[in-house]
């Protein structure tokens, strides 16, 4: 495939997620998950209930998820099915938390368990500090870790141990 067909692809999917944005079983779906809230907030009234770990959350930290992914759009033939799936109907849709959101799209696309994934997600977001990274390590043992891959790993089997 050639790259302006690759970007036309892109784009495509990029247009039609948009779109999908406003499709009415997405309000369906946050309606049926919507709960009130009971906390200290006064300007708060309502919460959103996670299909996924069952937690509580308010509007920016929850995302409507298809229950089965809409797939790929990289070419003519998968764009009968991407739309089918990408418009389905409320009974395919979930809310779920950031949290449970990434750790399902991290399973969907490199096809790994939750705790696999969940393990790499938390490995990942530790990286971004080298200062918290080199501590954690230390405070575990790990003293040679002397590149990125390394501390990776070391960081892999310490998260895995505390399961």
């Amino acid at each position: 495939m050639t790259k302006k067909q690759t970007n036309f692809y892109t784009w495509l999917r990029s247009g039609l997620r948009k779109l999908s944005r406003r499709w009415p079983p997405i309000f369906e779906a946050l309606a049926a998950a919507k709960v009130p809230y009971e906390g200290d907030n006064k300007r708060r009234k309502f919460s959103y209930l996670c299909a996924s770990c069952g937690g509580a959350f308010d509007a920016k930290t929850v995302s409507v998820d298809h229950v089965e992914p809409a797939g790929q759009l990289n070419s003519k033939e998968d764009i009968a099915d991407f739309v089918e799936k990408l418009f389905c109907g409320v009974e395919g849709l979930q809310v779920l938390c950031d949290e449970c959101h990434n750790v399902k799209t991290y399973m969907e696309r490199y096809d790994v368990s939750k705790e696999e994934a969940v393990v790499s997600i938390r490995v990942a977001q530790t990286m971004k500090d080298k200062k918290a990274t080199l501590a954690l390590l230390q405070e575990n043992g790990y003293t040679n870790c002397t590149n990125d891959e390394k501390r990776k790993a070391a960081l892999c089997e310490i998260f895995q141990k505390e399961k």
